[in-house]
This record gives C-alpha cells, structure tokens and sequence, in this order.
C-alpha cells in the first residue's frame, strides 16, 4: 500500500524542528482563560515594570518616537523632491 506522503530521494528521515507541540491557533490554547493561563505560567502580568525605572522607561519611548520620526522624515523628503523633479520636467 503506498503513503500519501512524498517520498524525497535527498531526505534522511532525521527531524530539524519539532513542530508537534505547537496549536494551530498561533500558539495559544483556543478556549483557555486568560486567568488560567496566567496562573497556569506563574508569571506576573507585566513583567518589564520592575527592570526599568521611570527615566529608562521615558528614554526608550523617546529614542523609538525619534527613530520612527526619522524614518517619516526622509520618506516625506524624498515624495517631495520626486514632486518637484516631475514639476520641474513638465513645466
């Protein structure tokens, strides 16, 4: 009786990555609590406000807002000068 799998000449059989344990739902258990879950891991609710102080906190916010504005500004500055270059060659 043959397998519906595909048989590859160059595959060993060996496994590179157990995908077994993973859900279809992106990892999370489809019709688990939120409560359960965390009681379930044991870890608190939001892990990252004991690590950082207020300042930390306030400086990586800032440097993020000041990478993304960075990034807005030269995509606004390039649409403006191909603007003004196809003014310029249909004027």
């Amino acid at each position: 009786m043959r397998s519906n799998k595909k048989q590859y000449d160059d595959d060993d059989g060996r496994i590179i990555a157990d995908m077994s344990a993973l859900s279809p739902g992106g990892g999370r258990k489809r019709f688990a609590s939120p409560e359960k879950e965390q009681e379930e891991s044991g870890r608190e609710e939001r892990p990252w406000e004991d690590t950082f102080t207020k300042e930390e906190r306030r400086m990586y916010t800032l440097g993020a807002l000041k990478a993304a504005l960075l990034i807005a500004m030269v995509f606004i500055i390039g649409l403006g000068l191909v603007t003004a270059f196809l003014l310029f060659l249909w004027s």
